[in-house]
């Protein structure tokens, strides 16, 4: 509208206005949207429901395989990107973790896991051979001011949680008993290694009694080198970032189902791009099925 009269622009005059020509003007009103583009509608709708969902969790590669496994669309990390650019999504990101202490030879031989020329042997062919455990303290009640401890057993191969319990603190009784609820929870069936860290709770009598009873070898990281139970740390970083931080326990009894559905989401919803897109759970049953 011009200010001055009170009249409406004609086409003319708009384009002038705007400085295009009239034939670029009837060219955009003629405009159809593309088949691509229409799928960057779809496909950006898509991550904006998952991410609302999730309190934005999602990074660019888990998103790629959520997209390519439960959408008709194939995506490319790049294509992602540049979807959450255009939607103004971000997402939190983990900063890599590194060693805080030099390797020590004299440790290298209780760490079955490592090798100075291979490095970590974290993949290993089948379920079952190499269990990796820990300990993570969590905190619920006014302001978290009550804690306990959360212990785990993690399958290598799947990355399936096979077992976990909680205690006031991290003891020698607490390991033991998760790695009994695992044996027992996997129809008995042990694994040939387990791993953990040197903490007192797994150096233990009572712990490695028990591993040797059952035949299991005791794998241990060196002393302040977390990356060598970096999987276990990867479980707590997850758990705790895309899960515990958006839940506010005022109980025990609160905790404990929210722990349980924290490893029930982690086993069979959360997908995993090291596991060719499938859950942990659905990575282990497709295992069996080609075993049978």
């Amino acid at each position: 509208m011009n200010p001055d009269s009170g009249q409406l622009y004609g086409i003319s005059e708009t384009c002038r206005f705007l400085g295009i020509s009239r034939a670029a003007y009837y060219k955009w009103t003629h405009r159809k949207v593309t088949v691509h583009e229409r799928e960057n509608q779809a496909i950006l709708a898509y991550i904006v429901t998952l991410e609302e969902k999730h309190h934005y969790v999602f990074g660019v590669k888990r998103l790629v395989t959520y997209i390519n496994k439960e959408t008709p669309y194939h995506v490319s990390h790049g294509r992602v990107r540049r979807l959450m650019r255009q939607g103004r999504i971000r997402a939190s990101i983990r900063v890599a973790k590194h060693d805080r202490r030099a390797e020590r030879k004299e440790f290298l031989l209780a760490n079955k896991l490592y090798t100075v020329d291979a490095g970590h042997a974290f993949h290993p062919s089948a379920a079952n051979k190499v269990w990796v455990t820990d300990c993570s303290e969590l905190t619920y009640g006014q302001e978290g001011r009550q804690k306990l401890r959360l212990s785990a057993v993690k399958d290598l191969y799947d990355h399936s949680v096979i077992a976990w319990c909680v205690a006031p603190s991290e003891t020698a009784a607490l390991t033991t008993k998760t790695i009994k609820l695992a044996i027992k929870s996997n129809n008995g069936i042990r694994p040939e290694i387990t791993h953990s860290d040197q903490g007192s709770a797994y150096t233990g009598r009572t712990y490695n009694t028990f591993l040797a009873g059952e035949g299991i070898t005791h794998s241990m990281s060196r002393p302040g080198t977390p990356g060598d139970n970096s999987p276990m740390e990867s479980l707590w970083s997850h758990l705790k970032v895309e899960w515990f931080a958006f839940e506010h326990c005022l109980s025990e009894l609160e905790m404990m189902k929210s722990i349980e559905a924290a490893i029930n989401w982690y086993n069979h919803e959360r997908r995993q791009e090291t596991l060719n897109g499938m859950t942990p759970m659905e990575y282990r049953s497709h295992a069996v099925r080609k075993t049978a």
